[in-house]
């Protein structure tokens, strides 16, 4: 299955949309926005011809802390307009010196090349606020995550619940093992289960090298997959796990090397700067690609 993860905090409409219409020609499973682009996604959806309920739809919520969730802010009396900054985007968020909320992923690639100390990372606090909102709405949701890529369980496990009152669908949990020790995720993924109990499923994103800015190297996705083939040796259900966070070209191969077989391959960065700068049919016939080595990856 192939899951194509916008950005949580990618709020650009209309890329967004291009790549809703894309990937959803291309046969994609499911597609990960944050509560801000739910009707976005809906509505490129509708708008290519497409029935949305063909697609399953999650909404992402970052804890607070968690870099998913973090935003770009050039200081002004500290910029020396090297242009590094804007040089080194992934998302072309940066603009004379100034950032775009809407458009930056919070990835900190700006904030490791400035030289000047010029740039902070600040945390966008209303993602929950948001999603509360579109529970008042007729609006398709088929699993919410929670991204936790931060060392507090009890913090971890209180926003979940909260989630949790408020929606019965699946719920997706994303952690890092280079948050959590192997025996410590297992012990927060118990928790969360028993927390999610009443929910109609339950997921363990395994979170490996997150924010990579879509390096396409075999020791890019190692992690992920590591950790996910962790968590089946423990005994977690494969199919209870979708990958993140350095997902690649070299994710299948991996996978099946750990004899893996996932519920899902959740490409972020990758996937979005796969068909950059393309034609239509080119960036269709690279999205095509992935979502097959997706589905290879999964099913064997």
């Amino acid at each position: 299955m192939f899951k194509l993860i916008f950005g949580l905090g990618n709020l650009d409409i209309e890329n967004v949309k291009a790549l809703a219409k894309l990937y959803a020609e291309a046969g994609a499973w499911m597609f990960d926005v944050s509560p801000f682009m739910l009707n976005t996604l809906n509505e490129s959806i509708i708008e290519c011809g497409l029935n949305p309920d063909d697609f399953k739809f999650c909404v992402s919520i970052p804890l607070e802390g968690d870099k998913h969730g973090k935003k770009a802010k050039i200081i002004e009396n500290k910029c020396k307009k090297c242009s590094k900054c804007e040089k080194s985007c992934p998302q072309n968020a940066i603009i004379n010196f100034v950032c775009d909320e809407n458009k930056c992923i919070g990835c900190s690639k700006c904030k490791k090349v400035c030289p000047h100390n010029a740039i902070e990372l600040y945390d966008k606090k209303d993602y929950f606020e948001a999603f509360k909102e579109i529970l008042k709405a007729p609006c398709k949701i088929d699993c919410v995550e929670l991204h936790a890529s931060v060392p507090h369980k009890s913090r971890i496990l209180k926003k979940l619940k909260k989630i949790c009152k408020k929606y019965k669908g699946a719920i997706s949990l994303c952690i890092s093992r280079k948050v959590f020790s192997l025996n410590d995720s297992l012990l927060l993924i118990q928790k969360a289960r028993e927390i999610a109990k009443d929910n109609a499923d339950f997921f363990v994103q395994a979170d490996g090298n997150s924010m990579n800015c879509a390096n396409s190297q075999p020791v890019s996705t190692l992690e992920c997959v590591a950790f996910a083939a962790a968590l089946k040796d423990s005994g977690f259900d494969e199919k209870k796990i979708i990958l993140s966070g350095g997902v690649n070209e070299f994710t299948k191969d991996l996978c099946h090397k750990f004899s893996l077989h996932p519920k899902a391959l959740a490409f972020g960065t990758y996937a979005r700067k796969s068909v950059q700068n393309l034609s239509y049919d080119e960036a269709l016939k690279s999205a095509k690609n992935l979502v097959l080595n997706a589905s290879e990856a999964c099913h064997g």
